[in-house]
């Protein structure tokens, strides 16, 4: 057999003092713990390994994974059993379109799909990770219980629960489980709603809390605990740098479900990195501001000695100077992304990030110079308040800074990519209207043509298909559970299956009223509506204000 037809996981290498179980004498629980995509991406997240850690440090539990790769679909890498073989049944989830592979594992794993379709000896099914804390309601049927906050906080308790109650019925293991902080129990709410479908209140049984309040707390950097040739970022070991993001961009989820900002210390980081270093050199410092953590140029200088390899999930253009851009090839990095969302200055402070185009220019400039092969540059189109000179404007700022970046030297490359606004629950702009299809398939070949067509710079876009679907399951309530099941399982095309459970996706993609309660409200993951909207109404204004004609200059095309 070659190196490159081994089965999936042949190539582990598990780091020292991470937990494993394989079959465990005695055991009290046995989990799956699934991640709705292939292998690569699943061993390439850091909430999959936290997950996976948290269950395989409690006592008498035996943790196996699952991935939704041809062939193996429903079943455990570890042992090839079916899902419905164990007691729990465990999502990880990270993304919205992730619920449709939800739905289709559960039903190669042979768990029936809807929660109250199980019988006494099916799985629990439960799922957690960001999607579970921004909003679960357009899976909720199909769940036992969402664990709502960080793995660390949530699964001790709900482990010791859900073997403790092994000798109750179903419904009374459930409730045990309700009263545990962060843990979310579909089956003990109702939803109410209006002629229109939509919400109006919420009820909660059986002493359940309502809203439920998530459970947060993960002390030391999530790390990874395998390594693993197979996986999509390859033989790389990751380690979260800092917890949370304080800028507040309007358009970000992460960045307002994890308000919460704590930098872990270079020292944790730097103890976490030399247990793997004889395993790889390479390091993936993962977090959603790099700069802001306060010691990062002493901690890069430190992995540089320790001959670490480094790479960057991303860099804000405005913490970019010379002795950083420096700083990070002289790490290893190779490939550099910066996401400037737009190409109008104005219409980045309307979403909440004033970077100008001068930073992202500057910056383009500064790693160029210290020697990255490689600059990405991520934008997005059908932003509120975007005109088409906006669109336009993104191709003179392209060229520019891969005139500043490349300098003339072979071998350096620029990359774009663009992909459509979708209006994510837990942010201002969760009230926002989804840009029809046709705008943003018009602005995506206006940018093909005169990136690829004038600039030759690569250029990848996803299409205005998927961001509408991924807008319809971002803001969704429970009524979409029968469309998931309709596409997941049943192959009928998305619109259809929408139709068929009496959606209309142009409804589902309109501008929410400001007292209008949404579906996910009946999880409280410690967002303030009220500041929420307060920073919607200034977008909004700046909307208004930018109509006036107060508007900066729009950069020409090239």
């Amino acid at each position: 057999m070659s190196a490159r037809e081994r089965p999936l996981g042949e190539s582990e290498i598990w780091l020292e003092g991470a937990p494993r179980a394989a079959r465990v004498p005695g055991e009290r629980l046995a989990v799956v713990l699934c991640y709705p995509a292939a292998y690569p991406l699943g061993m390439s997240n850091l909430g999959f390994h936290s997950a996976l850690a948290a269950f395989l440090q409690q006592d008498g539990v035996r943790c196996e994974r699952a991935f939704l790769d041809p062939g193996r679909e429903g079943r455990s890498l570890e042992s090839g059993a079916p899902l419905s073989s164990f007691d729990v049944v465990a999502f990880s989830t990270s993304f919205e379109p992730d619920f449709l592979a939800l739905a289709s594992l559960l039903d190669a794993g042979g768990v029936p799909l809807w929660a109250d379709g199980r019988a006494t000896d099916d799985p629990f099914v439960v799922m957690g990770g960001i999607c579970a804390g921004l909003n679960p309601e357009p899976v909720a049927p199909f769940l036992d219980a969402v664990l709502v906050g960080d793995a660390p906080a949530l699964v001790p308790a709900f482990v010791d629960a859900l073997a403790g109650g092994s000798s109750e019925g179903r419904a009374a293991t459930l409730e045990r489980l309700a009263r545990l902080p962060g843990v979310y129990v579909p089956s003990l709410y109702g939803v109410e709603r209006d002629a229109r479908g939509r919400v109006t209140g919420f009820t909660a049984c059986s002493g359940a809390p309502l809203p439920v309040v998530g459970a947060w707390g993960s002390p030391r950097p999530v790390v990874s605990h395998v390594l693993s040739d197979d996986a999509y970022f390859r033989n790389t070991f990751l380690v979260e740098l800092y917890r949370g993001c304080g800028r507040g961009c309007r358009f970000c989820a992460a960045g307002h479900v994890y308000r919460q900002r704590r930098a872990h210390p270079a020292a944790e980081i730097e103890e976490a990195v030399r247990a793997a270093l004889p395993h790889t050199r390479r390091v993936g410092l993962v977090t959603a501001a790099l700069a802001d953590h306060p010691e990062i140029r002493g901690l890069l200088r430190t992995l540089r000695d320790m001959g670490a390899e480094v790479s960057i999930s991303s860099v804000r253009a405005d913490s970019v100077d010379r002795e950083l851009a420096g700083l990070l090839i002289d790490s290893g990095v190779r490939t550099v992304t910066i996401a400037p969302e737009t190409g109008a200055e104005d219409l980045r402070r309307i979403i909440g990030k004033p970077t100008t185009d001068a930073a992202v220019i500057e910056a383009a400039r500064w790693l160029g110079e210290a020697g990255a092969r490689r600059l990405k540059l991520y934008f997005m189109v059908g932003l509120p308040g975007e005109r088409d000179d906006d669109v336009d404007a993104i191709s003179g700022l392209v060229k520019e800074a891969r005139g500043e970046f490349t300098g003339g030297r072979p071998g350096a490359r620029v990359s774009v990519s663009a992909s459509a606004f979708v209006p994510k629950p837990r942010t201002p702009f969760q009230w926002a209207r989804m840009a029809d299809e046709g705008a943003i398939r018009s602005a995506i070949r206006r940018l093909r043509r005169d990136l690829e067509g004038r600039l030759g710079v690569e250029f990848t876009s996803v299409g205005p298909r998927e961001a509408s679907r991924e807008a319809v399951l971002a803001r969704a309530g429970r009524e979409l559970a029968p469309a998931i099941a309709a596409a997941a399982i049943d192959g009928v095309p998305w619109k259809a299956a929408l139709r068929r459970a009496g959606i209309d996706p142009v409804e589902a993609g309109r501008a929410r009223d400001e007292d209008e309660i949404l579906p996910w409200e009946i999880v409280d993951v410690g967002v303030s509506k009220s500041k929420l909207l307060a920073s919607y109404r200034e977008a909004r204004s700046l909307i208004d204000e930018r109509k006036g004609g107060t508007t900066s200059p729009t950069r020409p095309p090239p």
